[in-house]
């Protein structure tokens, strides 16, 4: 599908799709924060065009000037709305309407969740999701079978997987002498703290300058180290992290409590996903791309609370599979 992105006056940024099946056009008033790249390729399967509107000194201009013209090309629009610009949401409505077209209303927290499979999570740490004035904690209709399938597929990996322990102790102890086993402080359910068990992927002075997160390319990653990154080899010695119930298979990624004391202090929110054990994988490692920072933490955090909001069996198997595709295709961080 090929899509073509411009700028119309610097205003309103429209995303066109030649091959979208609906006629109905998709207005965003709170512009594109919370939409990624897979999220704009999965709405232009649906709707024709796009218009992201972002932030205006003048509304009133943005709005008749620039949006108005565009409406006359459709009968339908759907408008995602988000209280924050209640007066722009207002204006568009009227234009809508004046014009005798239907329209549907949508708030931005519905859309997210329904349409994007997240929790949209406010980039202004003041503004409320009335959708997250509670977020559940795992009972034991979710805590049995995460447990059954945590020990299960744990005890499989590791079998299958023991020639990798001792091909991967060889490798690490001939590249860049030192342990093998790398211990690091991680944040885990209700903020307690536990050692997180790794293969050591990095120099021993990879951190003598202080924590920081590990980037693309990073210098201080040795070659075989790289290699377990791209296929998550250095994660298998968490499952011994399993067997100690610090952590589960699937869940939020976890955190080093220096980053974690910034996010919750940066992100709205971010405590929530301390509500139940942080995993190996899970959904935001799959369907986010590794980042590192605020803006990146703020966003695997609207998938891990749609994992939690919305946790089933089959989410559960589906995020095993996705990460299995992720391992074989050698996409890891």
């Amino acid at each position: 599908m090929k899509n073509t992105y411009v700028s119309n006056r610097r205003y309103v940024h429209r995303l066109l799709s030649k091959t979208a099946v609906s006629e109905e056009v998709l207005i965003v008033t709170s512009y594109d924060y919370f939409l990624q790249k897979r999220d704009l390729s999965l709405l232009l399967r649906k709707y024709k065009e796009i218009i992201l509107i972002p932030h205006s000194d003048d509304d009133d201009y943005l709005l008749n000037h620039t949006v108005r013209p565009l409406l006359d090309k459709f009968e339908k629009v759907h408008l995602v709305t988000n209280p924050v610009y209640d007066k722009r949401n207002r204006v568009i409505y009227e234009l809508v309407v004046r014009k005798n077209k239907s329209i549907r209303i949508t708030p931005v927290y519905d859309f997210c969740e329904k349409h994007l499979k997240k929790v949209y999570i406010p980039d202004d740490i003041t503004e409320i999701n009335p959708n997250l004035l509670t977020v559940p904690v795992f009972g034991r209709r979710v805590r049995y079978p995460k447990k059954i399938i945590d020990v299960s597929i744990s005890i499989i990996l590791f079998l299958f997987t023991f020639p990798l322990w001792i091909l991967s102790y060889f490798r690490i102890k001939f590249q860049s002498p030192g342990p093998v086993f790398y211990y690091q402080e991680r944040v885990g359910m209700r903020n307690k703290l536990f050692n997180c068990i790794k293969f050591r992927s990095m120099r021993l002075d990879a951190e003598q300058n202080g924590a920081s997160f590990s980037k693309k390319n990073d210098s201080r990653i040795f070659p075989y180290g790289s290699f377990m990154r791209l296929t998550r080899i250095d994660e298998l010695p968490q499952i011994i992290n399993i067997f100690r119930r610090d952590l589960s298979l699937i869940g939020p990624r976890p955190e080093r409590p220096v980053f974690t004391e910034t996010f919750d202090e940066t992100i709205p929110y971010y405590n929530f996903r301390h509500n139940i054990k942080p995993g190996i994988t899970g959904y935001a490692q799959v369907m986010y791309s590794y980042g590192a920072g605020v803006f990146d933490a703020r966003h695997k955090l609207m998938y891990d609370l749609y994992y939690i909001k919305n946790w089933s069996l089959y989410l559960e198997l589906k995020i095993i599979l996705m990460t299995a595709v992720v391992i074989l295709g050698k996409k890891g961080r």
